[in-house]
């Protein structure tokens, strides 16, 4: 389970859609690369020699060099920035690469992450996952059983989290989430918490994980809600659910709304 990492490169690329769904319009990514060698890095370090592991320095310097001599049309899609990516890490059995990109929608006060794994250790067998994380989304609603809860609106930061259920890479690649319907959920999402007076936020974390799951077609959904301001003492409480399309037949959790 050796590693070698890199951690939060920061670059400024044209990739997908930015902020205000314009294509072609550089926006920061912090990119983290963490590879797995397909051998132990104890050599490296029985005999203090670099040349015995694999250098993320050099690592670092070919990541770093590719793109910022990329063409500026290089990355239409979040899925071709990881296929690259994936290129320049040779000689692992694991490799895992979270791509933040911190200013991705003007909803999110923590951007949008995807995580994608590929697991090359088996012979002519490569296994790939490919999730994405909205972070906080941040909404002012009234949430709670407190009497002040029901006369003030409080903050409250939204998580949504999705495992894609294709994980392909690559230019041809369907890049169905990281075009407009992900800008087209998250605002769906801010509008209906905005506009909803719920007394908890486990109904209110349901009714978010409905509209992933049955308006934008996702097969399951991890919502995470945090209220900043439920308790004093403490940064903030909060409930985490994971709900499935399936779970919401028949149902509908859209009950209370604005007087």
């Amino acid at each position: 389970m050796d590693k070698v990492i890199l951690k939060n490169m920061p670059f400024d690329i044209p990739v997908g859609l930015d902020a205000w769904r314009r294509f072609h319009k550089p926006q920061p990514v912090l990119i983290t690369i963490e590879a797995q060698p397909t051998s132990t890095l104890e050599p490296a370090a029985a005999k203090d020699d670099v040349n015995l592991s694999m250098d993320y320095g050099k690592l670092y310097k070919k990541v770093s060099s590719s793109l910022k001599a990329a063409d500026p049309d290089a990355f239409p899609t979040v899925r071709a920035l990881i296929s690259h990516l994936v290129d320049l890490v040779s000689g692992c059995g694991v490799l895992d690469i979270d791509l933040l990109f911190p200013k991705a929608l003007p909803q999110s006060t923590g951007g949008v992450l995807y995580r994608f794994q590929v697991d090359k250790s088996e012979i002519e067998v490569d296994t790939s996952s490919l999730a994405l994380t909205v972070k906080q989304i941040a909404c002012n609603c009234i949430v709670g059983v407190n009497p002040h809860e029901r006369i003030y609106k409080q903050t409250v930061y939204v998580d949504i989290s999705i495992p894609m259920v294709d994980p392909a890479v690559g230019v041809g690649a369907i890049e169905e989430h990281y075009t407009a319907a992900l800008h087209d959920m998250v605002q769906t999402i801010w509008e209906r918490v905005e506009g909803s007076t719920y007394h908890t936020i486990e109904a209110l974390a349901t009714a978010a994980a409905q509209v992933v799951t049955v308006n934008y077609g996702h097969t399951v959904a991890k919502v995470r809600i945090e209220k900043p301001s439920a308790i004093a003492s403490i940064e903030a409480a909060g409930v985490e659910i994971t709900r499935s399309k399936t779970f919401f037949e028949n149902k509908d959790f859209w009950k209370v709304k604005l007087p």
